[in-house]
């Protein structure tokens, strides 16, 4: 596992109410103030709202761990189709959030017990939003592992973030006035809480090392005898994140194979696995040296889904490939009918945006280096949305998109190309197989 290299030491995360609320509140009018400027300019509203320093912008989220950086490190996925590298590089620090609290600070959230068994780092290998990473021996056999330790507190701060993530998806005009959004935030606040329930996380890591069909992609060792609430021990990894990789200096065709694999995989997650591992930015894959595997090491937001849900976004990409505007409408009004909502739509725009964004999934060489997708898709959905009326959004895919989303930022940042037609047929033709057995 990769360090990370200059990290930044805090005396405490800023946990009161006030402090954090007040907080998001300033990005979330600053959010809407931009937007009623730059309404269909996404690069201006996004850099508006970062300020003219980003650094400052990491900085000040970065303090707050939890719920508000999470919601950073979302909008720091998006903003990289739209910002420059220098600011890209900056605004990537949220990913895996460089600043760290000193082991004394959470030391509390070790069992006592562990202390006997093992030899711990007290210097961070890495800090994420709700938690992070030191380094730690096992004094009777000498292996190597890592120790995720939970903030202090971290759960407790949820549902005053949640109010005020709420704000701010007001003023960022994501939704229609006047639309209920209970369910959504239900469906967010739901997941969150998911992450920070460690027993929960190392149960789906076991899940999904069992269903992975593909020696390419690992999952570390579980060290359950140093488990807890607030504690996961794992196997140590040599390697670096998919954030850090220099990737014009390395291989052309194994990081072509890099990108492919992890596109694959999220077919495969869709069409035959009914696991989605939902938060998918480059702290969370870790590349050995030798650029021939990759390590999933975060399974905090792995989310499963019921067949029939996945089934409505299976047959979503399905007609979209193969350009069947009729089937397509059909299964997207059959999905908000088995929701018990309702909308209406300029279908017109409705398909010329599914024809725009099924567009990679015909190449037989993309380049997501050079690919202007999310800049031509952008205005189209603004467009699109005004037209969309409903009275309350469904939550049941919002993480899926967010993994979507997550994998097109890999591999926009991986500069890969390959043959994106013949991996979709392959996870598809393979989805049909068991579909008829």
């Amino acid at each position: 596992m990769g360090y990370i290299k200059n990290m930044k030491r805090i005396n405490r995360i800023k946990d009161g109410l006030i402090k954090r609320n007040t907080t998001l509140m300033k990005y979330a009018f600053k959010a809407g103030k931009s937007i009623l400027s730059n309404r269909d300019n996404p690069q201006k509203i996004i850099e508006e709202l970062l300020g003219k320093d980003v650094s400052h912008f990491v900085d000040d989220l970065s303090h707050y761990k939890g719920s508000i950086t999470k919601a950073g490190q979302i909008l720091s996925q998006y903003a990289e189709y739209f910002l420059d590298e220098e600011m890209t590089k900056v605004l990537r620090n949220l990913q895996h959030s460089t600043h760290f609290l000193s082991f004394e600070q959470i030391s509390s959230q070790v069992p006592p017990e562990y202390f006997t068994k093992l030899n711990i780092n007290t210097e961070p290998l890495a800090a994420a939003s709700i938690g992070q990473v030191h380094q730690a021996t096992i004094k009777e056999t000498g292996e190597e592992i890592v120790l995720k330790i939970q903030y202090k507190g971290i759960d407790k701060a949820i549902n005053g973030d949640l109010f005020f993530i709420k704000l701010l998806v007001k003023n960022l005009k994501i939704f229609p006035k006047g639309v209920d959004l209970t369910d959504f935030f239900e469906e967010i606040k739901r997941v969150l809480l998911g992450e920070m329930d460690y027993k929960r996380e190392i149960d789906f890591q076991k899940k999904y090392q069992d269903i992975l069909d593909d020696p390419y992609f690992k999952t570390t060792k579980v060290y359950d005898d140093f488990c807890s609430e607030k504690v996961i021990a794992l196997e140590y990894i040599e390697g670096s994140s998919i954030s850090d990789l220099d990737v014009d200096n390395l291989d052309k065709d194994k990081i072509n194979l890099l990108g492919e694999k992890l596109f694959e995989n999220f077919l495969k997650e869709i069409y035959l696995y009914g696991l989605v591992q939902s938060d998918a930015h480059g702290a969370n894959f870790i590349v050995p040296k030798e650029l021939d595997s990759l390590y999933l090491i975060d399974f905090g937001a792995c989310l499963e889904y019921d067949d029939k849900t996945l089934e409505f976004y299976r047959q979503f990409l399905i007609h979209g490939f193969n350009r069947d505007r009729e089937k397509f409408l059909e299964e997207f009004y059959g999905f908000w009918d088995s929701t018990n909502k309702q909308i209406t739509i300029d279908e017109d725009l409705l398909w010329e945006y599914i024809i725009l964004t099924t567009e990679p999934l015909h190449s037989k060489n993309y380049s997501w280096a050079q690919t202007d997708l999310p800049d031509r898709a952008y205005p189209l959905a603004q467009k699109m949305m005004r037209t969309m009326k409903y009275k309350s959004a469904p939550s049941e895919m919002i993480f899926i998109d967010r993994k979507l989303i997550g994998i097109f930022t890999l591999l926009r940042k991986l500069k890969c190309d390959f043959n994106v037609n013949e991996v979709y047929l392959r996870v598809i033709n393979e989805y049909k197989r068991r579909s008829h057995e």
